[in-house]
């Protein structure tokens, strides 16, 4: 893939970081976004090449349009709308500003961004967006984060359908329980335990993504074996009612 070039949102930490790493390697020239700049220097720094970051606050307005702009005036051959958080807890104890500025960011901001992309793609340009197991199992103590990621997904598969006779190819990544910081920040200060199920390290999450990638078949990908056998059997075999009743009994945000 050299000279191709590749956008990270969320890049800083978690599989955002692990993205753009695995991408160096494979020969892409790699633009960081994060908000964390200093993580951004030392990434940057340690990839070498002509990588470069573009510190940023995807919930700033300015900030959005400065992503925007660098989507249009670059010509990136793949986006991956990693950026995105949660928040675990009930949903009538959580203040509207929080629940207005985690849709923006999970919904919002990755529909713009993937719009200014795919007005601009190529064919054989690519766009991942980050999504997440729970973007198929309703989430009680979750319920803002889960369905912020059950649009995610469902946005994601349309546009491959509507993209893939352009041959731009797009995916939802669903992870599962990653070995990242992001259920340590969803859980927030409370004494609630991390949720429970599998955990994967992101560089098994990335390089699943990366085989998805390079076959350009596959609408979405659930990653990690247990999360796909999971899935596959729960809503086979569960009513609605009872997978509702399972996840709000395990969801740290119900206690």
């Amino acid at each position: 893939m050299k000279n191709h070039k590749a956008l990270i949102t969320g890049a800083s930490s978690g599989i955002g970081l692990v993205f753009a790493k695995e991408l160096a390697k494979e020969g892409y020239n790699v633009t960081c976004v994060a908000r964390h700049e200093e993580k951004l220097k030392e990434l940057v720094q340690e990839l070498g090449g002509e990588h470069r970051y573009i510190r940023a606050d995807l919930t700033d307005p300015k900030d959005l349009a400065k992503i925007r702009q660098d989507l249009a005036e670059t010509k990136y051959q793949l986006l991956i709308n990693n950026a995105g958080y949660g928040i675990y807890e009930k949903f009538n104890k959580i203040p509207l500003d929080k629940i207005n500025n985690l849709i923006q960011l999970n919904i919002s901001t990755l529909v713009q961004l993937s719009h200014e992309f795919i007005k601009n793609a190529a064919a054989g340009d690519a766009l991942i967006n980050v999504s997440s197991v729970l973007s198929l199992l309703p989430y009680p103590g979750g319920a803002v984060y889960s369905g912020t990621k059950a649009f995610v997904t469902n946005f994601t598969e349309a546009l491959w359908y509507e993209c893939k006779d352009k041959d731009i190819y797009v995916m939802a990544l669903l992870p599962g329980v990653t070995d990242t910081n992001f259920h340590r920040v969803a859980i927030g200060t409370r004494n609630k335990s991390d949720p429970s199920g599998p955990s994967y390290p992101p560089e098994v999450v990335v390089k699943e993504a990366l085989r998805c990638l390079k076959k350009r078949s596959c609408p979405s990908i659930i990653s990690g074996p247990r999360y796909r056998f999971l899935a596959a059997i729960t809503t086979r075999l569960l009513s609605r009612k009872r997978i509702i009743e399972i996840m709000g009994k395990d969801s740290p945000g119900m206690h």
